[in-house]
């Protein structure tokens, strides 16, 4: 457990030194000019608060470092999917091992599109951020679903996964500022809807705990946060 979890506290300090160094190494060379633009107008076409360093690998800084917390809680849920060792579906190591590289997909995703500013960037934190809402709300409606082989639920719901992965892939081929529309606002919140509606149901007829109930207020209480502060800075709102 000590060597798994020192190789990716190593591997986390890694990539934050290695990006920070060529930040300061690449500095006013313009990596990224090669690469496609995420925007499709060059005035205020990312709406973004933070200023746009277009000469250095980090274009906008703060934002780019701070995916590195994303990275931090998928390499969290991969030291817990492989020290844990259980048979029952909620801690199946299959399913926590998507969950965490979701996750660290994001974080790459989103790191890469504040980084560089570039299509591939931009798709790939799009569609990170709809599979990590996804996933949730896949898992707790498979929970409804009673297939007694235990095999055969693994696979529906990776087949589901990779398909909706497939899915929102390609339907994150936008520009800014068409990107934040009316489309992608509807889509998480309607994932989150079918989330707690699953979620209400599945409680009604098991028997659930006060700290679980707790940790699940507490997490649309994240969400709920997270959503008002992506609106204001996506909006320009609080710079």
């Amino acid at each position: 457990m000590l060597v798994m979890r020192s190789f990716f506290i190593l591997l986390f300090v890694t990539l934050f030194v290695g990006v920070l160094v060529l930040d300061w190494y690449l500095a006013g060379t313009i990596p990224w000019s090669r690469y496609e633009s995420s925007t499709q107008q060059s005035i205020d076409g990312v709406p973004f608060c933070e200023h746009d360093r277009s000469q250095n690998f980090l274009r906008e800084r703060v934002n780019s470092l701070s995916d590195f917390s994303f990275l931090g809680v998928g390499f969290y849920m991969l030291v817990q999917s492989i020290e844990t060792k259980s048979n029952s579906l909620t801690k199946t190591i299959i399913l926590s091992v998507i969950n965490g590289l979701t996750n660290c997909v994001h974080a790459f995703g989103s790191w890469l599109n504040h980084a560089c500013r570039c299509q591939f960037g931009h798709r790939l934190d799009v569609t990170g951020m709809w599979l990590v809402t996804s996933f949730i709300t896949l898992y707790s409606v498979m929970q409804h679903i009673r297939i007694e082989n235990k095999k055969v639920t693994l696979f529906l719901f990776t087949f589901m996964f990779l398909l909706i992965a497939y899915i929102f892939w390609h339907a994150s081929d936008v520009y800014y500022p068409k990107s934040y529309d009316n489309r992608e606002k509807i889509l998480v919140i309607g994932c989150i809807i079918m989330f707690l509606i699953s979620e209400f149901v599945y409680m009604k007829f098991s028997k659930m705990k006060k700290k679980q109930m707790k940790l699940l207020g507490f997490g649309l209480t994240m969400i709920l946060i997270g959503g008002l502060c992506g609106h204001l800075d996506a909006t320009k709102i609080i710079c």
